[in-house]
């Protein structure tokens, strides 16, 4: 029961970590480049490290691990594992190329 709760506690917290990286990494090049600054920096790997905070972040809070992502004793993916890491990887993509077209679209290269 504890084991649950503490992955529970542990999904939460990576979601206001990804929050944070999130308001300071994506959020606040958006808002600068609606304000029309001359120049924008984002750090496109960022987008990856979002992508696993949110896709791990809302599966334990979720799940509490009620199904393993990995299997311990021979240190490979489960098929829990399989899927999150293809969905992080769809999120991550799709994050990247929101990020660069909206980007873009405001005018910077």
């Amino acid at each position: 029961m504890f084991g649950e709760v503490k992955y529970r506690l542990g999904g939460l917290l990576v979601l206001v970590v990804g929050a944070a990286v999130g308001w300071s990494a994506v959020w606040q090049p958006l808002h600068q480049a609606e304000l029309g600054t001359d120049t924008v920096t984002w750090m496109p790997r960022i987008v990856v490290l979002l992508a696993v905070c949110a896709v791990f972040g809302v599966y334990f809070l979720f799940t509490g691990n009620r199904y393993p992502y990995r299997d311990v004793k021979r240190s490979t993916l489960t098929t829990a594992g399989w899927i999150l890491f293809a969905i992080t990887a769809v999120a991550a993509v799709a994050g990247f190329f929101w990020m660069d077209m909206t980007l873009k679209s405001l005018g910077y290269h």
